[in-house]
């Protein structure tokens, strides 16, 4: 299949979200008396420092294949989560940071789209980078909810949660890969077709007629 301009620009936009993603998480541990991630050089904008091999092969297939929905990941910046005080909210902070800064990007692209779509034709490039960040990052922040350790939304759980709780993720996180796996590759569709929903309700919400597919 050719590679188009609409897979690169998807693509990059990928890599930099991910990579405010990861940050968020090292500069909010940093905040809550953890360094690990300082002293590795994670707390840094330059995506070379996050991409993981994997991670980032599996979304160029992915894109290669012709399906949009793109599943990736960078690599996980240290936390030392015994060093963060106070411990379960300094967990919890960490957890949501890169959440909350994805759904942050993902808003802006959004008013971008909005301000500039008055301006532009929807298939100038710069309405499709817009288009790439709202959808992207709308959906790393999503898929990060997922409350399975290790995504976010699991550690988020595990932060407030009681003993037996706590006991149950410790018990399952070392599969916690292969769930999330599992859920992706059997309910692929429904996870597609659940985002294409909520990512089209919020361009209606805007005002923005933009068709969404996969």
């Amino acid at each position: 299949m050719e590679i188009s301009s609409s897979m690169i620009i998807s693509l990059a936009v990928f890599v930099v979200s991910m990579t405010f993603h990861e940050v968020a998480h090292g500069y909010v541990a940093y905040k809550f008396g953890d360094d690990t991630a300082k002293r590795a050089g994670r707390i840094t904008l330059n995506p070379l420092k996050h991409l993981d091999l994997t991670g980032i092969i599996l979304p160029i297939l992915i894109l290669l294949s012709g399906f949009k929905f793109l599943v990736g990941w960078a690599k996980p910046v240290p936390v030392n989560f015994d060093n963060l005080n106070p411990p379960r909210r300094g967990l919890f902070c960490v957890a949501i940071a890169g959440i909350v800064v994805n759904f942050i990007i993902s808003a802006i692209s959004l008013v971008l789209l909005k301000v500039m779509g008055k301006y532009l034709d929807v298939e100038n490039v710069f309405m499709t980078i817009f288009l790439y960040a709202y959808l992207i990052n709308l959906l790393l922040g999503l898929f990060n909810l997922i409350p399975i350790t290790p995504l976010d939304g699991g550690r988020i759980i595990y932060s407030f949660s009681g003993k037996k709780v706590m006991e149950f993720y410790n018990k399952i996180e070392k599969y916690g890969i292969l769930i999330i796996f599992a859920i992706v590759y059997l309910g692929s569709t429904v996870l597609a077709q659940g985002f294409l929903t909520i990512a089209d309700f919020f361009l209606k919400l805007a005002g923005i007629n933009i068709a969404l597919t996969f």
